[in-house]
């Protein structure tokens, strides 16, 4: 009969139900849920007739990946354009000849993405003089790897009303020639100018990314970042910046039946009295797709420069970095995401701005489990580690960026270098200890996060932070899945492989915790699966599933 469960029985390799756990040789799916781990027998004996089955030839199935900090729809927008990255164009004349041909095959904006100042040859700022040798006639723009800026080319200037007599927004600046006139860079609140006159704008509470598009376009864009995602073994993730953009986007793809990835929203503070209007009171939402909290932000971006510290980068005397807002303001937004009984996400990076955050918590009170987040938790002090655990706040950090802007941040920040991203401290505090990626400005690639979580090293293969501040293999894993999904209070659903819990896994060539770490961002991932369905096969078809 069509309405019979579907039954699917996983074998022919090994199951890891949880990282710490013991291994089990199979486990049954029934339509979209676990329902026994173990031998092959005992999940037999559950079925309730015949059954699909799997064969993972000797692979090795662990739950899906949680990325708990990423932007789905910025890394699908980014991917259409030109790639300014390092790994593509190492200096800036390559920067230029790529974008360069791209301004080549048509008459539109020319637009890139993930140049980062501190790895080109050249180790200097992309300018409006640069880009001018691109074009003159329209806007050229490329967005800089931290997600907290861009560059832009003088007619986008011009075309913004950005002169030197523009003032400076709260949150934000327009970078400066020695004259006062515009350099081309555009940073943190002032990044409002860059959405046009009808675009969305957010104001003092984020950087705003959310560049528009035609909605068909827009849902291209997600579902193409979300087979990415897919590809890495991610089956979950949590958008950390929505504005209606992308809301619209993940509403359109869900009912189109195109969006196949859990999605949990951080809408962005600007919405905030929208939300209060709407009476939310709590995760609003399903299992696929749910508002989950408000995003807010403390301070920039360690890449960019903007983070706030309270003693100044080491190439100044007087350059600490800036916030987003006033005082007292950020405590108040904090404040009145509580009362709605959603979870507070905030940005902060630097010291002096993670000292805000933590006595905004401190003032709050506490709700049973609120689970309220600091994103990132670049750079915190001993001390505030410990404040963090005490306050049961969660941090969300991104072991990558250690990797792929680890030189260059121990060549700004000197000695606080080796404490970025202190996971080790974290997990002795007895906090939570979560990966993500914060794709784009990293890649959401898993199997990296983890390894520079263990490893700790950069790209020219310094250790920062060695011993003290590493994960176990273990430990990193679980922080990528269970802990992950705990971070969005959805452990009881997702994040390990047990019985009751969505059959959300991936499949990979061999045994990752038993893969020497050097190895382990060469495994494959074989398959993705999430509530029982396949959405990613390494191979493009249905290899080892069989009646």
């Amino acid at each position: 009969m069509s309405g019979d469960p579907r039954e699917l029985l996983v074998l022919g390799g090994t199951i890891r139900p949880h990282a710490s756990h013991p291994t089990a040789e199979a486990m049954l799916i029934r339509d979209d849920r676990i329902v026994a781990v173990g031998t092959e027998t005992d999940c037999r004996s559950w079925a309730l007739g015949d059954v699909d089955v799997l064969d993972v030839d000797g692979g090795t199935v662990l739950a899906g990946f949680v990325d708990a900090h990423c932007h789905p729809l910025m890394f699908g927008q980014f991917n259409a354009w030109v790639d300014c990255s390092w790994e593509a164009a190492p200096a800036i004349d390559d920067v230029v000849a790529a974008l360069t041909t791209r301004a080549a095959h048509g008459t539109g904006p020319v637009r890139g993405k993930g140049f980062h100042h501190g790895n080109v040859v050249e180790q200097r700022m992309l300018t409006r003089h640069d880009l001018d040798r691109v074009a003159q006639d329209r806007e050229v723009l490329v967005f800089h790897s931290s997600g907290h800026g861009a560059i832009v080319n003088s007619w986008a200037l011009s075309s913004m009303g950005v002169t030197a007599d523009t003032v400076d927004p709260p949150g934000g600046h327009f970078g400066r020639e020695a004259d006062g006139t515009p350099d081309g860079t555009v940073w943190d609140a002032a990044a409002d100018w860059l959405t046009g006159h009808h675009g969305v704008k957010i104001t003092n509470n984020g950087p705003n990314f959310h560049l528009p598009d035609d909605p068909a376009t827009l849902d291209a864009q997600l579902c193409a970042a979300q087979a990415e995602l897919h590809a890495h073994g991610i089956t979950t993730i949590v958008d950390a910046q929505v504005t209606g953009r992308e809301f619209g986007a993940y509403l359109r793809t869900k009912q189109a039946g195109t969006l196949t990835m859990r999605a949990e929203m951080l809408v962005i503070s600007s919405l905030l009295t929208e939300l209060e209007n709407l009476g939310i009171c709590g995760r609003f939402g399903d299992d696929q797709l749910a508002i989950a909290g408000v995003k807010l932000y403390a301070d920039g971006a360690l890449t960019a420069g903007t983070a706030r510290f309270s003693r100044p980068y080491c190439c100044s005397v007087d350059d600490f970095g800036y916030l987003y807002h006033p005082n007292g303001e950020l405590a108040e937004l904090i404040s009145r995401v509580a009362t709605l009984g959603l979870q507070a996400a905030t940005h902060a990076q630097g010291d002096a701005a993670i000292q805000l955050v933590l006595d905004a918590h401190q003032s709050l009170g506490s709700r049973a489990d609120a689970r309220h987040r600091i994103e990132h938790f670049g750079a915190p002090t001993p001390g505030q580690v410990a404040q963090c655990r005490e306050l049961g706040l969660w941090p969300i950090t991104q072991p990558q960026y250690l990797l792929r802007y680890g030189d260059e941040l121990a060549g700004v920040l000197g000695d606080r270098a080796q404490r970025l991203t202190p996971l080790g401290e974290i997990r002795d505090a007895g906090a939570p200890v979560v990966l993500s990626s914060d794709a784009p400005v990293c890649p959401p690639r898993p199997l990296e996060a983890v390894t520079a979580a263990v490893d700790r090293r950069t790209l020219t293969g310094e250790r920062l932070g060695a011993g003290p501040q590493c994960l176990t293999l273990v430990e990193a894993w679980q922080a990528h899945t269970l802990h992950a999904a705990a971070s969005v209070h959805r452990e009881h659903a997702i994040g390990s492989l047990e019985a009751g819990k969505f059959a959300d896994f991936v499949v990979l060539d061999q045994d990752p915790l038993h893969t020497d770490i050097e190895s382990l961002v060469d495994v494959d991932v074989e398959a993705t699966w999430v509530g029982g369905r396949q959405v990613y096969d390494r191979h493009a078809s249905t290899k080892g599933l069989s009646a």
